[in-house]
């Protein structure tokens, strides 16, 4: 325990550490191997977050909170599009041409999916967490099957991914969004779910338009999954023009969407942050508007 302790600044662990070290304990007295893992890990991401100043009291960390649901739902609709794009690829050349690398690469992107979905239920953190394990899987492939030369380009098209799977780990745990599936047997059920939507998808020809339904039907349904309040807690034009801005990247690579679509949903982009920041001044001119 005195290793994670010394995570913290120093002045924080001065203050809390006694306390932090006697909840430690209670909450693993008696538990097996994974319970202790998964408290270290909430323990340590507490740390990394406070040195980063990232607590949910913060500006920042209320930031991370409003985007978390929507980096998510945007990693999921781009491994989506990349697990099909691979599986085409995949069923067309001999294995041996290919080798097992590139077949890890769809798993992971899989993963991702699952992870994604997993989180968006209610399991934020073994979601959340699923996802970066697997973004990290899916760059060292890439990484290693395009080599070292070829890194810049691993890291144009996964580094994203990686980015926006930090911010949902690094979520203040008491900001985290509230669970929509509360049971075991509802968890169940949408990762059953996913596994029908991620092979239906996967199985899409890679014909236009048939490719965009990749990304467009998992986008929806982690929106969908997300709910009201995802989006309730956008409230500044900065918020929403960063939780959009990953699907319209995603949509560009790898080719999901035409140039033309793209435009249009910038422009709406821009509209709704626009129509955001003038609810918020007149909120803050007259406290019953936007209350």
């Amino acid at each position: 325990m005195s290793a994670l302790l010394r995570l913290y600044p120093a002045a924080y662990r001065r203050e809390f550490g006694d306390e932090i070290a006697y909840a430690y304990e209670e909450a693993t007295s008696g538990a097996g191997v994974p319970a202790r893992v998964r408290e270290a890990a909430d323990v340590a991401g507490h740390a990394l977050r406070m040195r980063l100043g990232l607590g949910s009291a913060g500006r920042p960390g209320r930031l991370l909170a409003a985007l978390a649901p929507f980096a998510l739902v945007a990693v999921g609709a781009a491994a989506s599009s990349w697990a099909g794009v691979l599986h085409n690829v995949f069923l067309m050349v001999d294995f041996d041409e290919i080798g097992p690398g590139f077949a890890g690469m769809v798993a992971a992107y899989l993963v991702m999916v699952f992870g994604v979905f997993l989180a968006l239920a209610g399991r934020w953190a073994a979601g959340s967490w699923t996802v970066l394990a697997a973004t990290v899987v899916v760059f060292a492939l890439g990484a290693v099957r395009m080599g070292i030369a070829s890194i810049g380009f691993s890291a144009f098209i996964d580094g994203p991914m990686l980015v926006l799977a930090l911010v949902a780990v690094a979520c203040p745990p008491d900001l985290r969004p509230a669970p929509r599936v509360r049971t075991r047997a509802g968890v169940l059920a949408v990762m059953a779910w996913t596994l029908v939507l991620t092979s239906a998808v996967m199985l899409v020809p890679l014909v236009y338009p048939f490719t965009q339904l990749r990304f467009a039907v998992t986008l929806a349904a982690g929106l969908l999954l997300a709910g009201r309040r995802a989006f309730a807690g956008l409230r500044t034009a900065p918020a929403v023009l960063l939780a959009g801005l990953p699907v319209l990247f995603f949509a560009l690579h790898p080719g999901t969407l035409l140039p033309l679509a793209l435009a249009g949903l910038l422009v709406l982009l821009l509209v709704a942050a626009a129509v955001v920041s003038v609810r918020r001044r007149r909120g803050a001119r007259d406290p019953l508007v936007g209350g």
